[in-house]
């Protein structure tokens, strides 16, 4: 299993599931995009997601070498790795995304920033320049939706199976864009896990982390 983290998140997103799935018998490796572990306020915003799709890569390549087979699920941005790696690298037999902002976008990404900036600002004696990083910020969202659009093409042409996972309540994308995303996997078994009064951040909110971790360790007993 390769566990994929949020934007602004880290591997600390996917603890709780990656303990469920390490109970089960599963390996689990969940790296930490670059500039997501450094704790400064514009982490996030040196790197991209070349850089974090080849990441995932090798972590894709390291388990398929120790373990011949791989899953990749991911959260938010995450799930759009983890979907891109299904679509492209040999060895991937299944994955998933959850609440990962795949056709609509994140229409607050600005602000999912910002807040991480200023969490940074207040956790450390850091400064920040939040007018300076506002042309970062929209250059990664445009590189982030180009990946999404990659992800979006090529998705009718997956056949193995695919597991999507949404909260009623998210507050950072739009819950009804996950039935448009699942629309998309049209030619492979694809479904939709719905938790009606979770947010955002699936692997942890109470509402859906247990039920989340019951509802992948069916997905993969059914590979």
């Amino acid at each position: 299993m390769v566990l994929l983290h949020s934007f602004t998140g880290s591997s600390r997103d996917m603890r709780l599931l990656a303990n469920d799935l390490n109970a089960a018998g599963y390996a689990v490796q969940a790296p930490i995009f670059s500039g997501h572990a450094d704790k400064t306020p514009l982490g996030p915003l040196s790197f991209g997601p070349d850089r974090w799709l080849a990441e995932t890569q090798a972590a894709v390549r390291a388990m398929r070498r120790e373990y011949g087979r791989v899953v990749t699920f991911g959260l938010s941005m995450g799930g759009n790795f983890a979907l891109r790696a299904l679509e492209t690298m040999a060895g991937v037999v299944a994955g998933g995304a959850f609440a990962t902002p795949l056709v609509d976008g994140s229409p607050h990404f600005a602000r999912t920033v910002h807040r991480y900036m200023d969490y940074i600002v207040r956790e450390s004696d850091q400064q920040a320049d939040f007018g300076a990083a506002q042309g970062a910020i929209e250059h990664q969202r445009a590189a982030l939706r180009h990946l999404a659009h990659l992800t979006i093409a090529a998705a009718p042409s997956v056949h193995v199976p695919v597991l999507l996972a949404q909260g009623g309540q998210d507050t950072v994308i739009t819950p009804q864009t996950a039935l448009r995303s699942l629309a998309l996997f049209r030619g492979a078994p694809a479904s939709l896990a719905w938790y009606p009064e979770a947010n955002h951040i699936l692997t942890a909110d109470p509402h859906s982390q247990a039920q989340l971790s019951r509802d992948v360790l069916a997905f993969l007993a059914r590979l």
